[in-house]
């Protein structure tokens, strides 16, 4: 009776233990499986996410399979179906056992699909054991639900109209207009006599391309430049039927012209490592992207955010099973600026007439607002209005008489206008067109601009004198423009030769054309305020305290007067126009050459032009603020 009972106690234990590995879970044999077959999905898991990883490989993913090469090739494609460019896999709960040799976990699944957003999905990993090693089924439903052998997914990406780029009136500066992007087919098809063509037609380095295309794919489209369709039209003749050329159609936001406000409004092109990561998380490598100017800077506003589905499809039929994933893509939003249409025209205009490099900008005094910067006369990326670091030669004057006359002195002050003049052991002298005539007014001495007779005076200002007074006219601070610009600078002289050459903007003293204009802009309104290009991004208002009364009473007559009676006589009949004519000199190649300023302003309009290698203010830089000044009221 004991060996029975005994016996018959041992078996309720074994059936016992038994119940409990295929239902429960529960007892040691049971959480020894939980564990192990875990332990397998947490590593699967892991490799999953590695596989999917930038230059990831599927093989460590597929090694923890019982079917390593399929499960590899097929976990592959769905990443590049899906085009994920990161993903997570988490194990849900604990596995659930079915008996000792079949698991089953949940994994919550979160994938970045690259230029769309995040998909997230749960799928099944199963684990089986096959001897004692636990493997993962090779299934297509561990990876995406539906998948099973043949199926597959298939993203579709939709990009919003992008949106344009505004002058202060509302008027579109840019618009989605058609574009053909231009290209040779891969390989060895294109010949030296395609390549050439597109060196001498479309500025593309025809050996860089070549290297290209010979190294790229076969049947693969090699682009080289995206130009107008109406571009590609004039020249489809000459290379339209060169071996190898290729097109594609598309559209680009673009200005009206290819010169329009290139170097503000910025261009676009296939993004690069940079501008992908300025485009943000939603932009593709094969995404028109800005890449300078309003187009760079406003880059994601302007995008707005593409749109996207992921079905999942018959493999033998190729036909939809379901929609499994959709995203609605979000329009982009306008960027409105403070330009005015017309003067920006005006002002490219007038730099058409300049032989030599030169920019033009044009602002509202009373506000700051830029209303027109242009370069010229071809157009260029670079903005020189905004960027450039000139010394501002005697347009800094208008400075300079500001801090004689806070200390002290009056439009009356007798200053002497010699040949030269030495500041220890330093001889200056005055612009060729200047004979001396002895004593007169600071007025006149402004008027004739008169080096000598201003750095006669060098001595009644302190060491800071002229770092404070430009700073009055907003010189030497961050101008936190939208786009990068340069606010000048007028740095503490180490000496007084130093001091003497600040005086009339020579030295270590720098300034662009726009921080010029705004000089100018000082003087008409009388107070200097911060630039100002998209409104509600840049800070505006007050870059200073007002100038002193008397000052700009001062100022105002002696610019006037300038145009009626003095150096900027070429802008006379313009109009109430007031103005201070520039000659800058620099030294380039080890040969001296000067730069041709001019700035000024009429009504609520203040202006700056600067010629590179300029004869003089009057005598280059005038003509096109002439030209300018004439174009509108």
């Amino acid at each position: 009776m004991k060996r029975t009972t005994a016996i018959v106690c041992l078996s309720s234990l074994l059936i016992t233990a038994g119940c409990s590995d295929s239902k429960s879970g529960g007892g040691k044999s049971g959480n020894d499986e939980q564990k192990a077959s875990g332990a397998v999905i947490q590593q699967f898991a892991d490799a999953w996410v590695k596989a999917w990883a930038p230059d990831g490989k599927p093989d460590a993913a597929g090694a923890l399979t019982d079917n390593p090469t399929v499960f590899a090739k097929r976990l592959d494609d769905t990443d590049t179906a899906l085009v994920a460019s990161t993903v997570t896999v988490t194990p849900q709960g604990d596995p659930k056992c079915s008996d000792a040799s079949n698991c089953t976990q949940e994994l919550a699944v979160e994938a970045q699909l690259r230029g769309i957003g995040t998909m997230k999905w749960t799928s099944t990993a199963t684990a089986v054991k096959t001897g004692d090693a636990w493997k993962i089924k090779a299934s297509g439903d561990t990876i995406y639900p539906g998948l099973g052998d043949t199926n597959y997914l298939k993203r579709v990406r939709a990009l919003p109209a992008r949106a344009s780029i505004l002058d202060r009136n509302g008027v579109a500066l840019t618009a989605n207009r058609p574009v053909v992007i231009v290209g040779v087919a891969s390989g060895a098809t294109a010949t030296p006599a395609t390549y050439a063509a597109f060196t001498k037609y479309l500025d593309v380095d025809g050996a860089k391309l070549a290297a290209r295309a010979k190294a790229a794919p076969a049947g693969q489209f090699v682009d080289a430049i995206t130009i107008r369709a109406e571009e590609w039209e004039a020249l489809r003749p000459t290379m339209g039927k060169l071996p190898g050329v290729l097109t594609m159609g598309g559209t680009q936001s673009l200005p009206p012209t290819a010169s329009f406000a290139k170097s503000l409004l910025g261009t676009m092109k296939t993004a690069t490592a940079d501008t992908l990561k300025n485009a943000g998380p939603t932009a593709s490598a094969q995404d028109q992207v800005g890449t300078t100017g309003l187009q760079y800077a406003f880059q994601q506003q302007l995008a707005g955010t593409p749109g996207g589905t992921v079905t999942l499809r018959d493999g033998k039929t190729k036909l939809t099973i379901k929609t499994v994933f959709s995203q609605k893509g979000t329009a982009g939003k306008p960027v409105k600026t403070t330009l005015d249409t017309a003067m920006q025209k005006s002002a490219e205009a007038a730099l058409a007439t300049s032989k030599l490099p030169a920019s033009l900008v044009a602002v509202q005094a009373s506000t700051g607002q830029i209303l027109a910067a242009a370069n010229g006369p071809t157009p260029a990326s670079y903005n020189r209005a905004f960027q450039g670091r000139y010394a501002p030669g005697s347009t800094f004057k208008i400075v300079t008489s500001a801090a004689l006359i806070g200390s002290g002195e009056t439009a009356a002050t007798v200053l002497p206008c010699t040949n030269t003049i030495n500041v220890f052991g330093k001889t200056f002298k005055n612009y060729d067109g200047l004979a001396a005539y002895g004593a007169g007014t600071m007025q006149k001495a402004f008027n004739e601009s008169c080096n000598t007779a201003f750095i006669s005076q060098h001595a009644r200002l302190p060491k800071d004198g002229m770092t404070k007074a430009a700073a009055m006219f907003g010189i030497g601070r961050d101008l936190n423009l939208s786009i990068n610009a340069y606010g000048g600078q007028v740095p503490l002289p180490k000496d007084d030769v130093a001091e003497a050459a600040s005086m009339i903007g020579q030295g270590t003293v720098t300034a662009s054309p726009l921080a010029i204009s705004l000089v100018a802009a000082t003087v008409d309104h009388g107070t200097a305020m911060k630039p100002v290009l998209v409104p509600g991004k840049d800070a505006a208002g007050a870059a200073a305290s007002p100038l002193p009364a008397a000052t700009v009473a001062a100022l105002r007559t002696f610019m006037r007067t300038t145009v009626t009676s003095g150096t900027a006589k070429v802008l006379a009949g313009n109009g109430a126009v007031a103005a201070k004519t520039g000659t800058a000199e620099l030294v380039s190649g080890g040969k001296v050459i000067t730069n041709a300023w001019m700035a000024g302003y009429r009504g609520d309009v203040a202006f700056a032009v600067i010629v590179e290698g300029g004869e003089s203010g009057s005598h280059t830089a005038g003509p096109i603020l002439k030209t300018f000044l004439s174009s509108f009221k």
